[in-house]
């Protein structure tokens, strides 16, 4: 039985799979085994017990958590995908998403391909572009499907901590500047009167 043997060779799609097994019983166990393989659960239980606590204890890893350090790409084919550091760089449309899919706290690891793909940034020959929301979707199941959960969960883990301080941070900045601007168009009107 051929199984991953670290986080790294888990897809994030993959990985949303297992979250939904929490209880650790032995059936939570086959099935994780099943979704790890790709067969059927009825297959896994019908190997011996043995092959199957054999399997099982290969899956010591998994008791830790994703990490990654230093994720900056993804890359698929000609296509090369950059994930922001700061919302600063994100297109108007991103940047909502983010927001959005961040504000669903219960659903998080079920959003993390389509959090990555609102975090990316598109690059074909060197080129930049942004992800466009009509390709929005489409980035997102490449993600679900193909990008390290080791990779994926360690940077939106960072985003998700970032996000709200900078939010906040940005937020108090927009307040002064709108002070400053209603200061001085009162200045103005003021002048404007006398005047």
């Amino acid at each position: 039985m051929k199984l991953p043997k670290n986080w790294q060779d888990i897809s994030i799609g993959t990985f949303q799979q297992l979250h939904k097994l929490t209880e650790p019983t032995f059936e939570n166990q086959i099935a994780t085994l099943a979704i790890l393989t790709g067969q059927t659960v009825e297959q896994i239980e019908e190997l011996p017990i043995r092959e199957i606590t054999a399997a099982i204890a290969k899956l010591g890893w998994m008791a830790q958590l994703p990490t990654a350090k230093d994720f900056k790409k993804f890359r698929h084919g000609l296509t090369t995908y950059k994930f922001v550091a700061s919302q600063h760089e994100l297109a108007a449309h991103q940047f909502i998403t983010v927001q959005d899919l961040f504000g669903q706290q219960d659903n998080w690891v079920g959003n993390l391909h389509k959090i990555m793909a609102a975090l990316a940034v598109k690059y074909k020959w060197f080129r930049k572009s942004e992800i466009k929301p009509t390709e929005f979707d489409g980035v997102a199941d490449l993600f679900k499907q193909r990008m390290s959960i080791a990779n994926a969960y360690g940077y939106a883990l960072f985003f998700s901590a970032y996000l709200p301080a900078s939010l906040e941070i940005t937020h108090l900045f927009l307040e002064r500047e709108v002070e400053k601007l209603k200061k001085i168009a009162d200045e103005k009107t003021g002048q404007q009167s006398r005047g």
